[in-house]
């Protein structure tokens, strides 16, 4: 082997070892998807100057993520379950749960099994909904007064917030027809807990 080989192999070992302890910082900070890890590195070996080829940046950090998940640092499962479950209690559809997750490179069986336990647990699109209005306090928990003509304006707005939620039709007018406010509170207590 020649003193050159020797040398790269040993700046390759080096740039490794550098970069996996930056996942590990990153890592240490943030729950995250295999395919926001693999950007994350990418984007910071760009800003480093380097003798390395595309392939061998590629293989380092391949290497890194196949570390990193064998440590169960990095599982698109728990990710999954985690983020579907905050963003349900942020009021969001599954609609757009899915699409969110879907950005962050997560499968589609294992959003659908993150899905599948949130109904197994009562939480659905309903639900979700009401959280939705009541953390923008609109519909049933619009507190201010308002008139018959401001009535239709703003039912018209909230139609309008909640489907660009990805809140279907129905589950709109369900959620903006509800007139009974300790139900619906009820309703959100019972999901929480």
């Amino acid at each position: 082997m020649s003193i050159k080989r020797k040398f790269t192999m040993k700046i390759n070992v080096e740039i490794e070892k550098k970069f996996e302890s930056i996942g590990l910082r990153y890592l240490s900070r943030f729950e995250t998807s295999e395919k926001q890890f693999l950007n994350f590195l990418r984007k910071k070996f760009s800003k480093i100057n380097s003798d390395l080829k595309p392939i061998e940046k590629e293989t380092i950090i391949n290497d890194i993520l196949i570390k990193m998940k064998k440590m169960n640092y990095i599982d698109d499962t728990r990710y999954s379950n985690l983020k579907s479950e905050k963003m349900f209690n942020n009021g969001t559809s599954k609609r757009m749960i899915k699409v969110k997750l879907k950005e962050k490179g997560i499968p589609d069986d294992i959003i659908n099994n993150s899905l599948d336990t949130l109904l197994e647990n009562n939480k659905n699109d309903f639900s979700s909904a009401l959280i939705y209005i009541k953390k923008r306090k609109i519909g049933i928990f619009y507190q201010k007064e308002f008139n018959k003509k401001d009535n239709d304006l703003l039912k018209h707005k909230w139609y309008g917030t909640l489907a660009r939620k990805g809140f279907s039709y129905d589950i709109v007018k369900k959620v903006l027809e509800l007139d009974d406010l300790t139900e619906a509170e009820n309703i959100i207590n019972r999901i929480k807990f």
